[in-house]
């Protein structure tokens, strides 16, 4: 793989102290095999170096796969140890996942779905009894994975233990909606997610959510790393300074819509699954049809429908657990989101708070994710790093066969 062109120090544009089982995840190539310009690619990295250097972000990485192959790996900079001391950033590290948590527990909501354990429009009460009242009885699991339940304030909280998990159970029941069901779409930042999470657990005989996404899809994918629970002892793990710097100071701790930990090599794997079809190593994990629902956006019509008469849309573009760029005019999420303005129409991906990104393309068999190991100034300054890095990497890409379209 070749190396970016005036790297800065401290600056590594290859696999740097992994685990060889690790290095190997997926086949690293020269990015001009894969149809990218290693020009064009060079100036993302050393826009990156440029921003670490120049003290907005401690510590970066941007990996990238297409059509399943490795053409760049760079990281930059430093993360701070759970334990406070500041180490060179490799990929090596477990990053707390923060909201990229939530796609992976939607690939695993969907997966219950697509085996007949979940419908999507029935009320969350056939699953859940006691969520009821405060207006939730019209809620589905659909509102809930397209952040238009009505109750984005509710269900903060650790939950890594059951009785923490039962603790934030008990608040997300007694919340009231915020606005009518499905009339609008705004974050419900720990949320939805966790009650999508509590109604797998009760389809799957009350099983840990954790040891639920292992067998359905850590396992399956071979991401040894991803985990709800705390990262193993022996890895080293990335403390956020400006989240949290240690476990026992981690608030969402296990939580399925924030709580997640990983590699950005496993977070790649999950990204690839769905970029690809689908399909790990031969074996279909997501079947097409709940995998195309699942990248759909669900609200379409509606964010159409607004923009035609010059109103702004009351939703975004939400598929199912993932945002998706989609082909509306002016959709609010696309700018929030940093997705960058020349992404094709199927890019799907989630950010976690203001230093995680991750984006695959089924279009371009894309995937890639964006790391920063400590908090920018501000979200509108994270936003500008997320989509100044989209809009380079983009650039490198060649166009002559891909077919942009989601059919």
């Amino acid at each position: 793989m070749a190396a970016a062109g005036g790297a800065a120090s401290g600056c590594v544009t290859r696999a740097s102290g992994f685990p060889s089982s690790e290095r190997e995840v997926f086949p690293v190539v020269e990015p001009s095999l894969v149809d990218v310009d290693p020009q064009k690619l060079t100036r993302a990295l050393t826009f990156i170096d440029a921003e670490v250097q120049g003290g907005s972000i401690p510590g970066a990485a941007l990996v990238a796969t297409r059509h399943g192959k490795k053409f760049v790996e760079h990281y930059c900079g430093v993360y701070r140890d759970l334990d406070g001391s500041e180490r060179p950033f490799n990929g090596s590290v477990a990053n707390p996942l923060f909201s990229f948590s939530k796609g992976i527990s939607a690939t695993v909501a969907v997966m219950a779905h697509q085996d007949g354990l979940l419908d999507y429009d029935v009320p969350v009460s056939a699953y859940v009894p006691e969520f009821t009242g405060g207006g939730k009885e019209a809620i589905t699991l659909r509102h809930l994975l397209t952040h238009s339940a009505g109750i984005p304030s509710a269900g903060a909280g650790p939950a890594f233990t059951e009785e923490e998990w039962r603790a934030v159970l008990k608040t997300l029941c007694a919340a009231t909606i915020e606005w009518p069901v499905g009339s609008r779409t705004a974050y419900h930042g720990v949320s939805g997610m966790f009650v999508v999470a509590e109604a797998i657990r009760r389809v799957s005989g009350m099983k840990p959510w954790n040891d639920i996404c292992r067998e359905r899809l850590f396992d399956a994918i071979g991401a040894q790393t991803l985990t709800f629970a705390a990262p193993a002892a022996t890895r080293p793990a990335s403390s956020v300074p400006g989240y949290f710097t240690s476990m026992d100071t981690f608030g969402l701790g296990g939580h399925p819509a924030g709580g997640g930990f990983g590699t950005v090599d496993d977070m790649l794997r999950v990204l690839n699954l769905i970029a690809s079809g689908g399909s790990w190593q031969g074996k279909q994990l997501l079947k097409p049809k709940a995998l195309k629902e699942m990248l759909t956006v669900q609200y379409a019509a509606q964010i159409a429908e607004a923009v035609a008469k010059g109103q702004p849309p009351a939703h975004e573009s939400w598929g199912l657990g993932w945002l998706v760029r989609g082909t509306a005019p002016q959709c609010p999420a696309g700018p929030w989101f940093g997705f960058g303005d020349s992404t094709s129409p199927t890019l799907f991906g989630h950010a976690g708070v203001d230093t995680i990104y991750g984006d695959g393309d089924p279009a371009r068999q894309l995937a890639y994710v964006f790391v920063m190991t400590g908090k920018p100034r501000d979200a509108a300054e994270s936003t500008r790093l997320r989509r100044e890095v989209s809009n380079r990497l983009q650039a490198a890409i060649c166009r002559s066969a891909v077919r942009e379209d989601l059919s």
